[in-house]
């Protein structure tokens, strides 16, 4: 599991691992909300940045200003502003995008955003809910023609976000498909069953089956 064996989201263990160089940018930091509970914490993809990287210079930014008020008074840097909007150029070794561009109007513009903001040398990593998953297809079974989160305004399959990714710019040098799976935080009887039923099954099935997708994307 390598040496963030001890975090447990697989998303956030992944991501974690394809950080490089001394300064990085992580936008939509906040997530669904500003984590208060150890259990949040450990599903924190800033949360873990920020515990496992002292030594860089780690920076958060996130539309969310109330979210953005929270994690300042608990020491972290951080700020708000909008990813589609991003105006640094040539100043980070990596930045990432979690969990963000299916809740943009215009992913490619963050996207092409994002290729500006990197220094020579440096990637982009950005996951995304994967359309394909055995997960997704389980929600729209019990949930009809709803989205698994409500505020996703588009969805992606390997295809659709190579096809994003060359478009603003860059190259998808690796794709890789994880679990991005958080029982401990949600408060459904369905999604726990579901969450314990998988793990058992997944080893039986193909890897692009899981819930996420993990892009790293460089310069060309």
């Amino acid at each position: 599991m390598g040496p963030f064996r001890d975090v447990r989201n697989e998303r956030v263990r992944t991501l974690l691992s394809l950080v490089k160089g001394t300064a990085v940018l992580h936008l939509g930091c906040v997530n669904h909300k500003a984590p208060r509970t150890v259990a949040e914490e450990r599903n924190s993809l800033h949360c873990q940045l920020v515990r496992h990287f002292l030594e860089l210079h780690i920076l958060g930014m996130d539309i969310d200003e109330q979210g953005i008020e929270q994690m300042r008074l608990r020491g972290l840097t951080v700020t708000v502003g909008d990813a589609q909007a991003l105006a640094a150029r040539a100043e980070f070794d990596t930045v990432l995008a979690g969990e963000l561009i299916e809740h943009l109007e215009n992913p490619g513009l963050c996207l092409e955003r994002c290729r500006r903001a990197l220094k020579p040398g440096g990637r982009l990593l950005v996951s995304t809910p994967n359309v394909f998953s055995v997960m997704l297809a389980l929600m729209y079974l019990k949930d009809y023609d709803k989205a698994f989160n409500p505020e996703h305004s588009a969805w992606f399959c390997p295809q659709t976000l190579r096809e994003l990714v060359s478009r603003s710019g860059l190259r998808l040098s690796r794709l890789l498909f994880v679990d991005d799976l958080e029982p401990e935080l949600v408060d459904s009887r369905f999604y726990k069953a579901f969450c314990l039923s998988w793990k058992a099954a997944r080893p039986l099935l193909p890897r692009r089956y899981r819930n996420t997708m993990v892009g790293l994307c460089e310069l060309p």
